[in-house]
């Protein structure tokens, strides 16, 4: 049993959060939002495609858009240090139940 499972949890987050934003990034949409759920949704909502651009340049909405993309992937890591969490509650429970 781990001695200190918030401790466990966010390692186990810190470690899965990058590798599921570097797998998200080049995955088609629907793989993408099940990496990384968080980052996906702050990038819609934003939005990622039209708005006002420089031709050649960064868009208008850049500031906001890094902002919103730094949010989505910190909530990233809140969803897997929360289920990496919950996976080791659940292991935890399941180990005390065994005679």
């Amino acid at each position: 049993m781990v001695r200190h499972p918030w401790l466990a949890a966010v390692l186990l987050g810190s470690a899965a959060t990058p590798a599921a934003v570097i797998l998200a990034v080049p995955a088609p949409r629907p793989l993408d939002a099940i990496l990384a759920w968080p980052l996906v949704l702050m990038d819609v909502w934003v939005g990622s495609g039209g708005g006002a651009r420089v031709p050649g340049g960064v868009g208008h909405g850049a500031p906001a858009r890094v902002a919103a993309l730094a949010l989505g992937i910190a909530l990233t890591w809140v969803h897997y240090v929360a289920l990496a969490r919950l996976v080791i509650w659940r292991v935890a429970d399941i180990e005390s139940d065994e005679p």
